[in-house]
């Protein structure tokens, strides 16, 4: 009767496609999109004749509502809060839905649905099943090049410790999960949350790995922050460095600066942590020397794996509509805005194509030292680490040596 679709950029089109899939089958199915994409620009995707309704923002309370009215042949979808849907040739939209406050309410995913859990399995995973859970929603963070606040605005929400321990209890036992992994976009922005759950962890003592694996963020830690997290079992720790030019750290608003940077990465490795960096190429104001800058912060920080990623300019966020207006993006097809996809758009100072030659430069100046490389020898220990390993340096391999830039769309 319905079928629904949660859609990034990066997937919207797969999902029109599948959307005339299913009209291709019977045109009487009602398709629902929702997520990200939708939500920041809801105009062009509910126009899209293989759409019928979008969700904006978070959709569970607005779903079940639907599925309500759509059963009842005299509802009426205006009484929806938060969607846009046709009415023969017009457009409608309700008013928006307010945010959920209290993440408990949410039952957990459906994993039982799931036939085979290890093979939707994170790259880095180490044991498996490794299966996500999210523990909390939204940011207070400010960044330019992010979409997180098109949704939630800058409130965080956060689930209690009861709930999510019985998730986990679930994810281990029923499931079988040998790791955890934490999706969220800002783990730590209630300390007291974090501590009082690393406590509860710790005495169930389950046999599992736990990663967090977004990062966290430079200004949001402490000791007694990382000790908590070293009790349960979390042994790498990254951080979204983005920039080694404080003046690009200033203008993507972030609000954590290089030295904050060096002291969190000292006192994770002083503590024992495998440390990550992820560093962005290609924001508003990079140049050749700002590149070189960040490429020469990331070996001064040392972290034992640095992601060096191609920024995308996301719709709705602010780099998005500052590169537009300024005429910088190449191209619009949004199957090539994926997070290790070549460059979309260049700079005044740089063209795509070298955007992606500093990209691997990057990787090979962090990577391509003797020292690194025996150091990652010298790490494994096992044969799941070994192929850990062996994903890793093909991605490196195959980021350092493409050459292919797509300029039209």
């Amino acid at each position: 009767d319905v079928v629904g679709f949660s859609c990034v950029t990066a997937s919207i089109n797969p999902g029109f496609e599948l959307a005339r899939t299913v009209k291709r089958i019977d045109p009487g199915i009602i398709t629902i999109m929702g997520g990200i994409h939708p939500t920041i620009d809801p105009e062009n995707t509910i126009r899209r004749p293989e759409i019928d309704i979008i969700t904006i923002g978070e959709a569970e309370h607005t779903v079940a509502e639907l599925m309500e009215v759509l059963e009842d042949s005299s509802g009426r979808l205006e009484s929806v809060r938060g969607i846009y849907y046709k009415e023969k040739d017009t457009i409608c939209r309700t008013p928006p839905r307010e945010l959920e406050t209290d993440l408990d309410v949410f039952p957990f995913p459906s994993f039982h649905l799931i036939k085979n859990l290890k093979i939707y399995s994170p790259g880095d995973a180490r044991a498996l099943p490794a299966l996500p859970i999210i523990i909390s929603r939204g940011c207070p963070g400010n960044c330019t090049y992010c979409c997180t606040k098109q949704i939630f605005g800058r409130k965080f929400h956060i689930r209690s410790v009861e709930n999510i321990v019985s998730e986990i209890d679930l994810l281990v036992n029923k499931y079988g999960a040998r790791e955890v992994h934490f999706l969220d976009d800002s783990i730590t922005t209630n300390r007291k949350r974090i501590l009082d759950l690393c406590r509860a962890l710790a005495r169930k003592k389950y046999p599992i790995r736990y990663q967090i694996s977004n990062g966290l963020r430079a200004d949001m830690i402490n000791r007694e922050i990382l000790e908590a997290l070293k009790s349960i079992g979390v042994t790498e720790i990254g951080f979204g460095v983005e920039s080694g030019n404080e003046e690009i750290l200033r203008y993507i608003r972030k609000g954590i600066s290089k030295e904050q940077y060096r002291r969190a990465a000292k006192l994770a490795k002083s503590m024992g942590f495998d440390t990550w960096g992820f560093f962005i190429i290609g924001l508003p104001g990079d140049t050749a020397d700002t590149i070189k800058e960040t490429i020469d912060f990331a070996i001064e920080l040392d972290p034992c794996f640095a992601k060096f990623l191609i920024l995308k300019p996301f719709p709705g966020s602010e780099v998005f509509e500052e590169l537009r207006r300024d005429g910088l993006i190449d191209s619009f097809d949004y199957d090539q805005y994926g997070v290790y996809t070549p460059p979309v758009h260049h700079l005044p100072s740089l063209s795509a194509a070298e955007i992606l030659a500093w990209q691997k430069k990057a990787f090979r100046r962090f990577y391509f030292r003797p020292r690194i490389i025996l150091k990652h020898i010298w790490r494994i220990r096992s044969l799941t680490q070994l192929k850990v390993d062996l994903k890793g340096a093909y991605f490196v391999l195959r980021s350092a040596l493409r050459t292919k830039v797509r300029t039209n769309g």
